[in-house]
């Protein structure tokens, strides 16, 4: 008979370990859709929805560490039961700002800036689509109610103030490599 070691009175300790994935294009990612058919006179279409959501898988220890929650920094100032879940628009244009300095596309305000004031300067048509129209309220500075989050905040009036006065946005808004608004024009338009 073989004698068996008592582990009863040791604790096994193993070090936390994580999984980390190689750099490159990581994700899991899930797209749900449905469709309906739709009968015509002589032939058949399927309309149709769907949604693509992704998860990127971390590459760096960090990603699971200190983990990037939101592009916009969370304000503690104000009560939760003031928040709303729904982010303002100076929370979007942080948002905006924010991710144009992270992924280097130029100075994030100095480029919102000048997409409000050309926004402004030739609005979309009324008939050029939702998306288009949903831009145009964003890049639209007077249509909310909301109050400034900063005084830094009225540079956006005032950006869509200068293209409703015909100035020259690409001359005041210097500095700014990425073109939102032409861009959008041309992918959209």
């Amino acid at each position: 008979m073989s004698k068996v070691r008592d582990t009863s009175e040791s604790f096994l300790h193993r070090q936390k370990r994580f999984l980390i994935f190689q750099e490159g294009v990581n994700w899991v990612q899930m797209v749900v859709g449905i469709g309906f058919p739709v009968a015509l006179r002589d032939e058949t279409v399927t309309l149709g929805a769907t949604v693509k959501s992704y998860y990127l898988l971390p590459t760096n220890s960090n990603d699971i560490t200190r983990p990037v929650l939101s592009l916009i920094p969370n304000d503690a100032t104000i009560p939760i039961e003031e928040r709303s879940i729904f982010p303002s628009r100076w929370e979007i244009y942080s948002a905006i700002r924010n991710f144009m300095d992270k992924f280097n596309l130029g100075n994030g305000k100095t480029c919102l800036l000048r997409a409000i004031c050309e926004a402004a300067l030739v609005p979309f048509e009324q008939k050029s689509g939702l998306l288009t129209e949903v831009v145009q309220i964003i890049l639209t500075p007077s249509t909310t109610k909301e109050q400034m989050k900063q005084y830094s905040d009225v540079e956006y009036h005032a950006a869509e103030k200068y293209g409703r006065e015909q100035h020259d946005c690409e001359r005041i808004f210097t500095g700014c490599n990425t073109y939102i608004f032409k861009e959008f024009t041309r992918l959209f338009m």
